[in-house]
C-alpha cells in the first residue's frame, strides 16, 4: 500500500508514543534507564541486521573513512538519551520532556546551514505552536516549581543532539548511502557506544525471572524503535527535516492518551488545548485537501506531490 511520507510519519508517531507502556514495565521490573536504552538500540541493530542479511546485503557496505561519520551520529543518539536520563535526576519528568521537544528549533537551524532549507514564517509558527502545545500537554503551564539551571542546560542539549541525530540520515545521503545503510549503522554504533554504560547482568537476571520482560524488550525494540526510526530515516529524505520533527512531536499526544487509558492518568482541559495546538501546527505544515483547494495550494507548490514510498 502506497502512503505519503506525512501519513507514515503519523504512524511513526503512534508507534513511538506507545513506548512508555513498555518502558514503564521495564522500569518497574528493576531495569535502569541505561539498560532500557541498551536493549532498545541492541534489539534494533540485531533485528534490522538480520532483515538486511536476507533482503539487502549490499547495505552492509561501508567505506572505512565514513566509519567515524556514522560513529558521530550514533554518539549523538546516545548523548541525547544520556542527557535525558541525567536531567531527570534534577528536574521533573514533564520538564525534561518539554526540553527534549526543543529539537524542532535546532532542526530548523541545522537544515538551514547544512542543506540550505529556508526558515519560513510558516515553519517558525508551526514550531512555536507545537512547543506551546507540548507545554500544555505536559502540564508545565500549571507551574514547575524550582528549576535547576544545570538540569535545564542538559535537557536542552538533549534536544540539540536529538536534532543532530535525526538529521543524520539526510546528511549521509549526500555521501551516497542508502536509507537501509544509514539506519543499520546509526543503531549499530549507538548500541556499541552505550554497551559499556549498561549492566548486562541485570538485564539477563531480570529477563530470565519473568517471561514478560523479554516480550516487552522485543516489542519496545521492534515496534517502538525499529519501525518508527525506519520511517523517519525514509521520510527525512523526502520531507524537510523541520516538518518531520514537528510531526513526530504528536507522539506526545499518543503517550498522553495511553497514560489515560492504560495507567489512569488525569486528562484535563490543558491536555485538550495542547493536543489542539499540536494538531494546528501539523495542519499548517500539511493542510488537508479541502484547505489546499480553498486557498489554491497545489501539491507541486508544497513540494510533496512526488514523494511516496512503501514499507
Amino acid at each position: 500500500m502506497r502512503m505519503s511520507p506525512i501519513n507514515l510519519l503519523f504512524v511513526a508517531a503512534i508507534l513511538a508514543g506507545v513506548l512508555n507502556m513498555f518502558s514503564k514495565d521495564l522500569l518497574n521490573a528493576g531495569l535502569g534507564p541505561m539498560e532500557i536504552c541498551a536493549c532498545r538500540e541492541g534489539v534494533t541493530a540485531i533485528v534490522f541486521g538480520l532483515v538486511l542479511f536476507f533482503i539487502d546485503r549490499p547495505a552492509f557496505k561501508i567505506r572505512p573513512r565514513d566509519i567515524l561519520l556514522f560513529l558521530l551520529f550514533g554518539a549523538f543518539n546516545v548523548i541525547s538519551n544520556v542527557c535525558v536520563f541525567t536531567a531527570q535526576e534534577s528536574l521533573p519528568l514533564e520538564v525534561v520532556a518539554v526540553l527534549e521537544m526543543t529539537s524542532p528549533y535546532f532542526m530548523l537551524i541545522f537544515a538551514y546551514f547544512l542543506f540550505g532549507d529556508r526558515i519560513t514564517k510558516k515553519k517558525v509558527l508551526a514550531v512555536v505552536l507545537a512547543f506551546i502545545g507540548c507545554l500544555f500537554i505536559i502540564g508545565i503551564t500549571n507551574g514547575a516549581g524550582d528549576i535547576n539551571a544545570l538540569g535545564v542546560a542538559i535537557g536542552i542539549f538533549s534536544g540539540v543532539t536529538l536534532a543532530a541525530f535525526t538529521i543524520g540520515s539526510k546528511y549521509v545521503e549526500k555521501k551516497g548511502y542508502s536509507e537501509n545503510s544509514a539506519m543499520f549503522y546509526f543503531f549499530l554504533f549507538s548500541a556499541l557506544l552505550i554497551a559499556p554504560l549498561s549492566d548486562f547482568g541485570l538485564i539477563w537476571s531480570t529477563s530470565t525471572s519473568d517471561p514478560v520482560i523479554p516480550a516487552c524488550i522485543l516489542a519496545m525494540g521492534i515496534l517502538c524503535t525499529l519501525l518508527p526510526n525506519y520511517i523517519v530515516v525514509y521520510a527525512i529524505r523526502r520531507v524537510d527535516p523541520a516538518t518531520v520533527s514537528i510531526i513526530i512531536t504528536s507522539s506526545l499526544i499518543v503517550s498522553t492518551i495511553c497514560g489515560v487509558l492504560v495507567f489512569g492518568d488525569e486528562f484535563g482541559m490543558s491536555d485538550v488545548i495542547g493536543i489542539v495546538l499540536v494538531m494546528i501546527a501539523i495542519t499548517i505544515l500539511d493542510p488537508p485537501a479541502s484547505l489546499r483547494k480553498r486557498f489554491g495550494m497545489s501539491e507541486e507548490r508544497r513540494g510533496l506531490g512526488r514523494h511516496h514510498f512503501t514499507l
